[in-house]
């Protein structure tokens, strides 16, 4: 993080001191040649009456007075561009062909300046920068001649070097600044997201019973705060896991070792006792079908876990389900002396799965049936309300403590386990209940009072009647009385 922020500062840097250094530049070099230009323009209007007179000593005395002045070197030129006069006398009677010469000479301009980088040859200090400013001397609109003043850049450069190395020491001051700021800070970001990750890899190690300590409403505490309910979630998860081998062991061993009871008094009977053998194979044969409605029921957990489970989908009478279904119940409830009171008053159609939704009918009309005592009564209420069709499945028998409604629908749950064994339950009817409702889009609830009965609540999302369109036409097409001509 500190590299990426200092990689963006240096790269800032740049880009603010190149800009910098050429403003700035730019504008010492334009005042330079105004102030260059102007001076050449003043000495040209001075030099006037001597070129037209050629009185070659004035103008030499002129130019060494002027050059000793400024620190420049001041030349007077011809109109063909012959040197009259050098103030240092080094070039007279040599033509100059230098383009600032040629723009006044031959172009007929009233000024003209340029810059130049002298070598060892030229008067001037080795690889020194020059500006050569050149200005027309006229008389009556007429070229006479042209004054140049060559004068060294070295101040200008100076000062752009200065500019520079103070740019230099000031970003190396701010980069040590923002180093040491952005350590501080990075050690103050990454400590917690360090603490963080200390206890993910304890978590690895040691489980889900870590949990982070979050300070603030900052990202971080928000992101330790995440960690508590992944942690917490992952833990529960981790409980109802070992809590689901542990009752599903329990819930596969029971039968198992009542039959390995009985099938060991089998063999130590002897003589075999015929009456008592079939009721022992009878005791063996129910302990069988206990086991594979057990396992039958932890396949089917485990293929809605998994998302495995596929549902055939279709467009179904739920009323027609209903009463089907209960249809099937009747003998057992005749035999539990237990009355079933059916209530539907309207079609409804739901989008689903026939198979799964008549399992949740069966199972709790069933469980209703199994906790009812004998005269009692089970109403079996399906009706519509707010778009949704509603199932409910009341009974008037022992009910359930307040206590143990949140759990109703959590997996190898009893609220009695010994009447609920006695009754072959094996505690995932109500959890494959809620999984089948939950996967038809709908949810379920239940209601009880110990002692007055229970009542579960299945609501589920109506569909449009699949056959309406198909009755209209029926009824559109019957016969009439009327003749056909």
């Amino acid at each position: 993080m500190v590299l990426v922020y200092m990689t963006l500062i240096s790269i800032a840097f740049f880009v603010v001191s190149w800009a910098v250094m050429n403003v700035t530049g730019a504008y010492l070099i334009n005042q330079r040649v105004a102030q260059e230009l102007e001076s050449v323009d003043e000495l040209a209007l001075e030099a006037t009456p001597y070129v037209k007179s050629a009185d070659a000593d004035a103008l030499y005395e002129m130019l060494v007075t002027r050059g000793r002045e400024s620190g420049a070197r001041l030349l007077i030129l011809g109109a063909d561009g012959t040197v009259w006069v050098d103030s240092l006398s080094q070039l007279n009677g040599m033509r100059l062909g230098h383009g600032e010469v040629r723009d006044i000479v031959s172009q007929q301009m009233d000024r003209s300046y340029g810059f130049h980088r002298v070598g060892e040859d030229r008067p001037l200090a080795s690889g020194e920068w020059v500006g050569y400013y050149a200005s027309a001397v006229t008389s009556n609109s007429e070229l006479i001649g042209v004054v140049m003043a060559i004068s060294s850049m070295a101040d200008l450069t100076r000062s752009l070097s200065e500019i520079q190395n103070n740019l230099v020491v000031f970003f190396v001051v701010v980069l040590l600044v923002v180093l040491l700021v952005g350590l501080y800070f990075s050690s103050v970001i990454t400590h917690p997201i360090n603490e963080l990750n200390n206890l993910m890899q304890q978590t690895a190690r040691t489980g889900f019973a870590v949990r982070a300590n979050p300070r603030g409403n900052d990202e971080i505490a928000q992101l330790g705060r995440t960690f508590n309910m992944m942690s917490e979630k992952l833990q529960n998860m981790e409980t109802m896991r070992n809590d689901f081998i542990s009752n599903a062991s329990h819930e596969l061993k029971t039968p198992l070792s009542a039959m390995k009871i009985l099938i060991e008094s089998l063999l130590h009977q002897e003589p075999l006792d015929p009456v008592t053998t079939k009721d022992f194979l009878h005791d063996i044969n129910q302990e069988i079908d206990r086991l594979s409605a057990i396992v039958g029921d932890l396949l089917t957990i485990v293929r809605f876990d998994s998302k495995s489970e596929k549902l055939q989908m279709e467009p179904i009478a739920l009323d027609e389900l209903l009463f089907d279904t209960l249809g099937r119940l009747s003998p057992v409830a005749k035999r539990a002396e237990i009355e079933i009171a059916p209530a539907c008053d309207e079609l409804c159609f739901v989008s689903g799965d026939p198979i799964k939704l008549q399992q949740v009918i069966y199972n709790l009309v069933d469980n209703a049936i199994k906790y009812t005592p004998a005269g009692g009564k089970v109403e079996v209420r399906l009706f519509s309300k707010s778009g949704h069709a509603v199932l409910e499945v009341a009974d008037n028998g022992i009910g359930i403590p307040e206590e143990s409604l949140p759990h109703v629908f959590d997996r190898f749950y009893r609220v009695d386990k010994a009447r609920s064994r006695a009754t072959g339950g094996t505690g995932l009817g109500l959890s494959i209940v809620q999984s089948v409702v939950h996967l038809h889009g709908g949810d379920i609830e239940v209601e009880s009072k110990e002692g007055e009965g229970t009542t579960f609540r299945v609501v589920l999302p109506l569909v449009e009647d699949p056959y309406a369109d198909f009755v209209d036409d029926e009824e559109e097409a019957a016969p009439t009385d009327e003749k056909i001509p």
